[in-house]
């Protein structure tokens, strides 16, 4: 998840030079302040203990009780939070209402004229900073891949090299020894068997070092950091196995279980989402389920047209089969 203490430590100051206009002004009652300096308060205690339903809420308090007009700002750290947090109709139908409550209390404290001129531009900030943080999300989680599968390219490189050299050797010294072996005896003949043990002892740590090498890339990891949705639960399985050395089919993976997660939340209305990505030949299938609601015939909408046609262009496929009752049942090959 992305959440930098940069960005933590951005966040404070925009808090912090979003509440001193209005401490600096003041208020004309002493309880009237003290009433805002805890609404404020509570914001940055909510927001950085990821509260973000109430710490909204906080922020229309202190619009309505005292409002110094930047108040918005402080909802665009909240969209940007929701960036990496909740799916993105979630995200756009939860800044839609909050900047709705933001106009209104500013009306109720001003005038519509103010509310008209502010909330707009607000919107504008607060959606800029969820999509900004959505693609940061899916950067990331690609770079974690790349720099996976370079790095363990480069160890089976190195690996593959130590092996072919000394396994060599290694091999040619085991039957030399051999052939010392039977024309030894005495003290001389188990100093060979010694020598001859050590030099295949030596041979499989070689072999078992490489062996080791072949580690995955952690592609649950980064395909959970972009399909967390609040429902359905999302349940993904990989193979232990699995490695992923080119990064436009780590692309196209993660792009498609994205989309799956998306249209299982959005239309499916299931429960539960179930997730299995395995390796077919040289490239590698996605199968997902949810148990839903089903339908009796498949609409390819703008995110389904364009998960087939990244899938085709790549030399893969997409087949989906529904029925009433039954859920959905998605088939993707990644090539």
């Amino acid at each position: 998840m992305i959440d930098s203490r940069a960005m933590r430590l951005a966040a404070l100051g925009v808090w912090i030079l979003v509440g001193l206009p209005v401490v600096m002004q003041g208020a004309n009652t002493w309880q009237l302040m003290a009433q805002w300096s805890v609404a404020y308060l509570l914001f940055g205690i909510l927001f950085f203990n990821d509260r973000l339903a109430l710490a909204s809420a906080s922020i229309i308090v202190m619009v309505l009780l005292l409002c110094d007009g930047f108040e918005g700002a402080l909802m665009v750290l909240i969209a940007m939070r929701l960036g990496s947090r909740v799916e993105r109709n979630r995200g756009i139908a939860w800044i839609a209402i909050q900047t709705l409550l933001l106009a209104v209390a500013i009306t109720i404290h001003w005038s519509l004229r103010p509310a008209l001129l502010l909330a707009p531009p607000y919107l504008g900030f607060q959606l800029l900073a969820f999509f900004t943080m959505r693609q940061m999300q899916e950067l990331h989680a690609l770079k974690e891949i790349a720099a996976g599968t370079s790095r363990i390219a480069e160890r089976l490189r190195i690996a593959q090299e130590l092996h072919d050299a000394l396994g060599h050797h290694l091999t040619a010294l085991t039957l030399n020894l051999e052939a010392a072996l039977q024309r030894t005896d005495g003290d001389a003949k188990r100093d060979v068997q010694n020598a001859q043990t050590l030099a295949r002892q030596l041979l499989a740590d070689v072999r078992s070092i490489v062996a080791e090498q072949h580690d995955n890339v952690n592609l649950a990891e980064a395909l959970a950091s972009i399909i967390s949705i609040p429902k359905p639960r999302v349940h993904l399985e990989i193979d232990r196995d699995l490695r992923v050395d080119d990064p436009a089919q780590a692309h196209i993976i993660l792009r498609c279980a994205q989309e799956i997660a998306t249209n299982a939340a959005r239309h499916s209305g299931a429960e539960n989402l179930w997730i299995v990505i395995e390796r077919d030949g040289a490239g590698f299938r996605i199968r997902a389920h949810d148990d839903g609601r089903g339908s009796d015939e498949t609409h390819d909408g703008f995110g389904l047209r364009g998960m087939r046609a990244r899938l085709e262009n790549a030399g893969g496929e997409l087949r989906i089969i529904t029925n009433p009752g039954r859920g959905f049942d998605v088939v993707a090959l990644v090539r």
